[in-house]
């Protein structure tokens, strides 16, 4: 069985930067690969990745409909780990993976699709909320 000293090594072993907070929270640090403030947390037999990407538009403001088709649209057609969610009045990127059999691959797999949404599908939503 894994353990969160598992998933700290595995982002060790990746480069990433991250502080580890204790009791299964890591939050990753980096810029360059547009993750700053993923937060990882491990929860029992699940690890959790979170990160807020935008606010949401108003109730009735323009944009605010195609905002959330195009979120929609992104989790069926542009994303393979992570998918996008609302969170109070917050866009995030969330992902969970299994922690039993976790390998620094699949956590890799994830870091990387949550990168790559952060730098391609994000510019694309803050203009669909304009």
């Amino acid at each position: 069985m894994r353990t969160a000293a598992d998933v700290a090594r595995f982002l060790s072993d990746s480069s990433v930067g991250f502080q580890d907070f204790g009791d299964g929270l890591m939050v990753v640090t980096d810029a360059g690969g547009g993750l700053r403030n993923l937060a990882i947390k491990v929860q029992s037999d699940v690890v959790v990745f979170q990160l807020q990407v935008m606010n949401t538009p108003a109730p009735g403001s323009k944009g605010r409909e195609a905002l959330f088709e195009k979120l929609l649209r992104l989790n069926g057609e542009g994303l393979l780990h992570a998918a996008f969610a609302i969170v109070d009045d917050a866009v995030q990127l969330q992902a969970a993976l299994p922690l039993t059999n976790l390998d620094s691959n699949e956590l890799q797999a994830v870091l990387d699709d949550i990168g790559m949404a952060v730098s391609q599908h994000v510019p694309i939503l803050m203009g669909t909320s304009s």
